[in-house]
């Protein structure tokens, strides 16, 4: 089928890379990793391991992400259950230190980033000079696209890059956001220098020097460095990177046409109970679904919003791809409940989909592109990539009239890349980078009728800048007494 990362290593990678997730655990392997990193081969395992490694932290992701954006929301705020009720803290912006949601997202990325820094450790297993330097240049893409989220996220973390005894991770402090950056820029300046531009049939999936680069202009545009060097990164990639919009926005996200012209990097997911596939088919679908959405019923998280639903015009083909607003139940009724489609695909087993989740792709670029020439030179030069990704969707060209100055360029860009990426965890980072998460959140909480009721008892929800950040884990500072806590948890 479509597995091309060499999971015929997975057995070995499962019980090499069972590495200690906190800072206060050194990674080691069950088996010892001195007498497993022998050859080549067995490196590679240990690459492949990194990629696996990438899903975890996706099953919190979108609740630290688009549940905190205004895409998304709960159902209905009548629960108790302890998972609803962490959802809904993410969703009104009141979550804790003590939310395990958050823990277990950091978690999951440091343990991730620990496997990253055992590859690196062990690089003279590989024999072959080339292959060295491109498994060296992978692991440091993915750890550096785990802190680029933690960064944004968190604001100053741990900068892990080796193994720490015991007594030096219980001593370890945070680095602040600028060296954070910094460590990220050194490990994507390696990738885009030292990453393949493609690799053989039988290797698809694996990091390109493209996606590379796409990220590398991600980061310095999230740092205000909309310049020659970001813009030459992003025309780099839509010159030469050989990619190009898929003709429907459905056939992105076909599961009989993935790796497609438009993807630059994706989490991979295979079903077949291998533990690797994918939980989101059922997380999205509807509560109380039984089969008549996804086999194995849905969980109904990730509920798109009023205003989400009220953007998409009625020549969008976007949305139907990306959204459902009803469904028919097993007696034939049509039942008014709202769902994220964009990840559904037949499951035999519950959780276990084939479907991948897109980090990066062609899409995002031409946007983030248009975004930097807005700044650079002005509307007109952005105008024909915001208008590529407009016209795939059956939608009519902006006019120079429409974005005649920046700032009305911006909202348009804004508009465009919520509709275009909606639901791939984008929303909320674009908000930070833009610097209009407060004044979008305040106005969606207003307005979103859903809160009418909430807001009626409790009084507004407030975002501040103190509140941007997530928390540090409780359970981490617990460990080491030293460690900051963000402003305002």
């Amino acid at each position: 089928m479509k597995r091309n990362i060499s999971y015929i290593f997975l057995s070995a990678v499962l019980m090499v890379c069972l590495i200690g997730c906190d800072l206060k655990m050194q990674p080691i392997s069950e088996i010892g990793d001195g007498s497993f990193y022998k050859s080549t081969s067995e490196l590679n395992a240990a690459v492949v391991a990194c990629y696996n490694g990438l899903q975890k932290p996706m099953e919190y992701e979108w609740m630290l992400t688009e549940l905190r954006s205004d895409n998304s929301r709960l159902h209905t705020s009548a629960t108790t259950s302890s998972d609803r009720t962490m959802q809904l803290d993410f969703d009104q912006s009141r979550t804790t230190a003590t939310s395990e949601h958050v823990y277990n997202y950091w978690r999951a990325v440091y343990h991730n980033i620990a496997r990253c820094n055992v590859v690196l450790m062990h690089l003279d297993a590989a024999t072959d000079a080339d292959l060295r330097t491109q498994y060296e240049a992978e692991a440091r893409f993915i750890r550096a696209y785990h802190y680029f989220n933690l960064v944004r996220l968190f604001g100053p973390v741990f900068i892990v890059d080796r193994r720490l005894d015991a007594v030096s991770a219980l001593n370890y402090e945070r680095s602040a956001v600028e060296s954070v950056y910094e460590f990220i820029t050194s490990d994507l300046d390696f990738a885009v220098a030292n990453l393949p531009v493609t690799y053989p049939a039988n290797q698809g999936g694996r990091v390109t020097q493209w996606a590379a680069k796409g990220l590398l202009a991600k980061v310095r545009m999230t740092q205000g460095m909309y310049d020659q060097d970001t813009r030459d990164l992003l025309a780099d990639i839509i010159t030469n990177g050989g990619f190009s919009l898929q003709p429907t926005y459905a056939a992105v996200f076909d599961i009989n046409n993935e790796l497609n012209s438009e993807i630059i990097f994706t989490i991979r997911y295979t079903s077949g109970g291998l533990g690797l596939g994918s939980p989101f088919g059922n997380w999205f679908a509807p509560l109380q679904s039984g089969a008549s959405v996804i086999n194995g019923d849905g969980s109904g998280y990730n509920y798109p919003t009023d205003d989400l639903v009220s953007m998409y015009s009625s020549a969008d083909t976007r949305r139907d791809a990306t959204i459902a607003l009803d469904y028919t139940n097993d007696r034939g009724q049509v039942v008014d409940r709202r769902y994220v489609t964009k990840y559904l695909s037949p499951v035999t087993l519950k959780g276990d989909g084939d479907k991948d989740w897109p980090i990066l792709r062609y899409a995002d670029v031409l946007l983030l592109y248009a975004e930097v020439l807005n700044e650079t030179e002005g509307p007109a030069a952005a105008l024909p990539y915001i208008n590529a990704t407009r016209e795939r969707a059956g939608l009519t060209d902006l006019t120079a009239a429409q974005v005649a100055n920046k700032h009305q360029m911006r909202m348009a860009i804004e508009r465009e890349r919520r509709l275009e990426l909606a639901y791939e965890n984008q929303r909320w980072f674009d908000l930070i980078r833009t610097n209009r998460v407060i004044e979008v959140m305040t106005e969606h909480w207003a307005t979103e009728n859903y809160y009418s009721t909430i807001t009626a008892e409790t009084g507004p929800i407030v975002l501040n800048e103190s509140l941007i950040l997530l928390p540090i884990p409780q359970k981490e500072i617990d460990i080491q007494q030293g460690i900051t806590q963000n402003i305002g948890y």
